[in-house]
């Protein structure tokens, strides 16, 4: 006789609330703390009082912000506790472990609460329009708005699978790329990284030489910083296409609907701000504590 639990088991996403106090997961190199923690968003309470827009419903918005994000600062705290990891910045943190696989968990977690947090403080319960010189930009690099919008969305509606899909600044655009478009749309998939020092990836074997190149061959220590052929650019704006974050509301039919009100839903000024700086005029990154006036940091410093 197999005996069943008469109860119906919640998923892990649902149940979990994290069982330690925890501190900023983004907090500055300056401030030195034991635990990281969950960020503050600026429209916390309106989302979870009133939901994202007509993007997100307030169920939805405390599973994929608050019940989420809470699990990842949890994993992060146990795989950091009593190193040196404990009190990086989560930017540092995923950049450093990105060409590690004895580190993949923890690149992973760390990744994934940057790429969601960057997600929610670009959003608003009343987002601001593109301004004249955004749109200039946008129009420069995809021919107008409506073209950009199309082809964000149309990207984002064809990943099959969880992942991100980001509007990127070329950091080198005014030096020595200007043949390129300033703005680039970028995916990324599970918790993959748009951060390009985060790009490179280690093998055990170069099968173009046969020499030993990877994370644990003798000349693991030499690579580049930049994998061959990337650029310098900076992450302005994502939309999350995990589906814990949309099925809820939508169904599994429904992410297209699901990705146009979160283009309704984008706070275009944080956007902007996102974009201000490159790698020579500032410390950089995604602003998002300073554009968003949270105090958190990304991690922003190169």
């Amino acid at each position: 006789m197999i005996l069943s639990n008469p109860l119906r088991q919640q998923t892990a996403l649902r149940a979990y609330r994290p069982s330690i106090c925890v501190q900023c997961l983004y907090n500055p190199k300056s401030q030195r703390r034991r635990l990281h923690r969950v960020p503050q968003l600026t429209h916390d309470a309106a989302f979870a009082e009133h939901g994202v827009g007509r993007m997100l419903g307030p169920e939805s918005y405390i599973t994929a912000w608050r019940d989420y994000q809470s699990y990842l600062v949890d994993r992060l705290n146990k795989m950091t506790a009593d190193t040196k990891d404990a009190t990086r910045p989560t930017k540092d943190i995923l950049v450093e472990y990105a060409r590690s696989p004895t580190h993949a968990s923890l690149f992973n977690h760390a990744s994934m609460a940057w790429n969601n947090h960057s997600f929610f403080s670009t959003l608003s319960p009343t987002p601001s329009p593109i301004s004249p010189s955004l749109e200039k930009k946008i129009s420069s690099s995809f021919s107008s708005i409506e073209s950009f919008r199309a082809t964000f969305l149309a990207t984002a509606n064809a990943m099959f699978g969880p992942g991100f899909v980001w509007l990127v600044k070329r950091d080198d655009y005014n030096r020595n790329s200007q043949a390129l478009p300033e703005l680039a749309i970028l995916t990324t998939f599970i918790a993959g990284s748009p951060l390009p020092r985060a790009h490179y990836r280690k093998q055990e074997q170069d099968l173009n030489t046969s020499l030993q190149a990877g994370m644990f061959g003798p000349r693991s220590g030499n690579e580049p910083m930049m994998a061959p052929g990337a650029v310098m650019l900076e992450p302005m704006l994502c939309v999350n296409t995990w589906q814990h974050v949309w099925l809820h509301d939508y169904g599994f039919g429904g992410k297209r609907e699901y990705l146009e009100r979160w283009w309704d839903s984008v706070d275009w000024d944080v956007v902007e701000r996102n974009g201000q700086f490159d790698a020579f005029g500032g410390r950089r990154g995604w602003g998002l504590g300073m554009a968003t006036g949270t105090g958190s940091d990304l991690g922003a410093g190169r």
